[in-house]
């Protein structure tokens, strides 16, 4: 076993080394709830001194209801939560928050119970110079040109970053709460930069199935014995208790799309990825290879003839440029009158879109009418059904594994057995031998 020595049995806030950026304000999770005594102390005492001052500044002419002191607690523990989190994660760094009254006042399957209208009344006291819990820039609101509209950003104040220092708080004195949806819907995209509109919905038999499988999933990873090793020379923090996955269903279909999204190490490189560390052994990367030409070859029905889907005669040292070309071929409805974002810099000027497509739909002729039929969406949900089963078989026989999109990083020592699983999982859902490979980190 390839064990790192001297492991801490938890890393939180843990320094990641790269290139020093601006950092960009993070959206403020209203979720983020205490996971120990003393995080639930410094919320205890915030809660109330704000009630002390809200007494002191406008007093109440009638007692809150039950309800409504619920509602009070709940914003004060959600703020403070991320806010500190936030300070743990990236110092002086700021959340972005909505406080239009359109926002705050909608119920939706999607949002924390803590925001509502009255946060803005919390906020304001947190901020008040006799409390100092945060700092506050105001948004703008310009509807005639929304393009230069901004949220308003907070972030933690003197008297909060003195009790990170005074209680010694961590990542792992927090955590998100179960209650929040792990099902996302969202609705088609207008354009390229519409990233569609979260969608409410019904519960039915399958979205409680989708749900209990993250559930399992999510827990599975929060006591999951994993940690973070960093290395090179520029400081960022990793929370390494950020395991929290959701799976996004896309075109208001849970049908198309479903993904796994979260997770502190899917925003990483695979540079970055080498640190991950799961019960004391270094990790691997294990990817599923081609596998949307050999999805496509079982919904057809066909026998795949197992060589690379990529390598097509008289461009195989294109390929790279020929698997962004193919992917586009399947999420188009109609033929393209140029290269694809991303494929022209892959390709010799001279060879035009057409004769790239036509020399695919020679190779792939088994399945050349699935080309230009929009069902991108629908491979990439039987992607994520294989994935989710995958993560689910290996969490049940003890290997914890981490995914990434069309991937699962584990422990050194169970790289054969989880790739018998993929390859496994694989072959049962398409009928088609898969592939999976090592991914290779240069450097």
């Amino acid at each position: 076993m390839n064990a790192t020595p001297n492991l801490a049995s938890s890393f939180l806030a843990i320094p990641l080394y790269v290139e020093p950026v601006e950092p960009i304000d993070r959206p403020f999770n209203g979720f983020r709830i205490t996971a120990t005594e003393k995080a639930a102390l410094v919320v205890s005492e915030a809660a109330h001194l704000l009630l002390s001052y809200e007494d002191y500044r406008a007093p109440r002419k009638r007692k809150r209801k039950a309800d409504d002191s619920e509602t009070f607690t709940n914003q004060v523990q959600a703020l403070i939560c991320d806010l500190i989190h936030r300070e743990l994660t990236c110092p002086g760094g700021w959340l972005a928050i909505s406080l239009a009254n359109t926002a705050l006042g909608s119920h939706d399957r999607y949002k924390s119970k803590a925001i509502s209208k009255t946060i803005k009344n919390v906020l304001d006291y947190m901020t008040a110079p006799e409390m100092g819990y945060a700092e506050q820039r105001k948004g703008i609101w310009m509807p005639s040109d929304r393009s230069h509209c901004m949220l308003s950003t907070i972030r933690a104040g003197e008297r909060l970053r003195d009790r990170i220092i005074e209680y010694r708080l961590t990542c792992d004195d927090f955590k998100l709460d179960k209650i929040q949806e792990t099902i996302i819907l969202k609705g088609a995209k207008e354009d390229h930069n519409d990233s569609g509109a979260w969608l409410q919905y019904t519960d039915t038999a399958q979205t409680n199935t989708y749900r209990a499988d993250m559930g399992f999933i999510n827990e599975s990873l929060a006591d999951a014995d994993m940690n973070y090793m960093p290395c090179a020379k520029y400081e960022q923090m990793v929370d390494a208790t950020d395991r929290r996955l959701r799976r996004y269903f896309n075109n208001g279909s849970f049908e198309q799309g479903g993904r796994l999204f979260g997770g502190f190490w899917q925003s990483m490189s695979k540079r970055e990825r080498r640190g991950i560390v799961i019960e004391g052994d270094s990790t691997v990367t294990l990817d599923f290879g081609q596998m949307n030409p050999r999805i496509l070859y079982g919904l057809a029905g066909k026998d795949y003839d197992g060589e690379d889907a990529y390598t097509i005669p008289r461009l195989e040292q294109y390929r790279d440029g020929v698997k962004v070309v193919f992917n586009s071929m399947l999420h188009r409805t109609k033929p393209m009158k140029k290269k694809p974002r991303g494929a022209a810099e892959l390709f010799p000027m001279h060879l035009s879109i057409r004769e790239i497509t036509s020399s695919i739909t020679i190779r792939h002729m088994p399945i050349a009418d699935l080309f230009y039929q929009g069902i991108g969406m629908r491979l990439l949900y039987d992607e994520s059904k294989i994935l989710v089963e995958v993560l689910t078989r290996l969490l049940k026989q003890g290997i914890i594994a981490l995914p990434v999109h069309d991937a699962v990083i584990v422990a050194r020592d169970h790289q054969e057995q989880a790739t018998a699983v993929m390859l496994e999982v694989f072959k049962e859902n398409t009928g088609i031998d898969g592939v999976v490979k090592l991914e290779e980190v240069s450097g």
